[in-house]
C-alpha cells in the first residue's frame, strides 16, 4: 500500500489519468489561494521574546543613564576640588592677631581661626570658605562663584 490515495485509485481503475491531473491542479490552486488570503499566524513566543527584549533594552538604557549621571557628578566634584586646590589662600596661622570666624556648614556652626586680614576679607565677601574632603579652605570670591 505504498503511494498516495490518488495512485491507489488510478491502480484500481476508479479514476483515469485526466481526472487525477485535474484533482492535483485543483488542490494546488486551493493551497495557493489559501496562502494568499490567509492572515499571518501570530507567533506568541516571538511576541513574548520581543517584549522581553524591549524591557531589557529599557532597563539597560535606564542603568546607562544612571551610570552616566554618576560619572558626570564625579567629574563635577573633581573639577570643584581642582578649583579649590588651585585657588586656596593660606590661613596664615600666626600667633599674633588671630580671630575666630564662625560660619554654618550643613546646619552646624563651625569655627575657623583666621588672621585679622583674612577675617576682614571674609566678612567683606572678597574671599569665601570652601570645603573639600572634610577640610575648609579660603578661596577668592570669583572661584567660589565658579563652584556654585
Amino acid at each position: 500500500m505504498a503511494g498516495s490515495l490518488q495512485d491507489q485509485l488510478l491502480g484500481a481503475g476508479l479514476i483515469d489519468k485526466k481526472k487525477a491531473k485535474k484533482i492535483t491542479a485543483q488542490q494546488r490552486q486551493a493551497k495557493k489561494k489559501s496562502r494568499k488570503t490567509q492572515t499571518p499566524i501570530k507567533d506568541e513566543a516571538a511576541e513574548l521574546a520581543k517584549q522581553v527584549q524591549q524591557t531589557q533594552r529599557e532597563k539597560s538604557q535606564a542603568l546607562n543613564e544612571q551610570l552616566k549621571q554618576a560619572a558626570e557628578q564625579k567629574a563635577i566634584a573633581a573639577q570643584i576640588r581642582q578649583i579649590i586646590m588651585m585657588n586656596q589662600i593660606d590661613l596664615e596661622d600666626q600667633a599674633k592677631d588671630t580671630r575666630s570666624y564662625n560660619f554654618s556648614d550643613q546646619k552646624k556652626i563651625k569655627s575657623l581661626i583666621l588672621s585679622a586680614r583674612n577675617h576682614e576679607l571674609v566678612t567683606a565677601g572678597r574671599i569665601a570658605i570652601a570645603t573639600s574632603a572634610g577640610r575648609y579652605y579660603l578661596i577668592p570670591a570669583e572661584a567660589a562663584k565658579k563652584i556654585q
